[in-house]
C-alpha cells in the first residue's frame, strides 16, 4: 500500500509550524505524516532530542484533538529509531527506497504482535521480544 502524505502540499518548516501549533487538521496528520515529522526533526535536532519532541508533539497534539488515547509509547519510538538508521538525502528519497516495508509488518519483524499491542507497551517502551532493533 502506498505511504499518503497528506501534508505534502506545505513546504517543512510550514508542516512543523502547523503541528507543533495543533492547527494542522486530522485529516493531514496520517502514517506519512508521521513518518514525515520523525524524518525532519531527526534531520534538525540530535536523536534524544529529536525522540522528545516528537512523543512529546504527537501526544499534545492528540489530546488537542480529543484522541489521547491513540499516543502508542513503543510504536512511536520504534518508528524514531528505524528512522534513525536510514541516510537518504531526502524525506522524498526515504520513502521511495522504502515505501515497501513502512508498515505495520516491519514493527512485528522485531515484536510479537501480543507484546506490541499490549498495554504496557503502549505506556512505556517496551523492547522488542523477536529482534533487536538496528542501530
Amino acid at each position: 500500500m502506498a505511504i499518503v502524505v497528506a501534508s505534502a502540499e506545505v513546504s517543512d518548516d510550514e508542516f512543523l509550524a502547523a503541528f507543533t501549533s495543533c492547527t494542522l487538521p486530522n485529516s493531514s496528520f496520517r502514517h506519512g505524516d508521521h513518518l514525515r515529522l520523525a524524518w525532519l526533526l531527526l534531520h534538525r535536532k540530535p536523536f534524544d532530542e529529536a525522540l522528545t519532541l516528537i512523543r512529546d508533539g504527537i501526544r499534545r497534539y492528540a489530546a488537542h484533538h480529543g484522541m489521547p488515547h491513540l499516543f502508542h509509547e513503543t510504536i512511536t519510538t520504534a518508528w524514531v529509531k528505524l528512522l534513525a538508521t536510514h541516510h537518504e538525502a531526502s524525506f522524498a528519497e526515504f520513502i521511495a527506497a522504502n515505501e515497501h516495508r513502512l508498515n505495520i509488518g516491519l514493527l512485528h519483524r522485531f515484536w510479537t504482535r501480543d507484546l506490541l499491542d499490549s498495554p504496557a507497551a503502549r505506556l512505556r517502551w517496551v523492547p522488542p521480544d523477536k529482534e533487536a532493533l538496528p542501530n
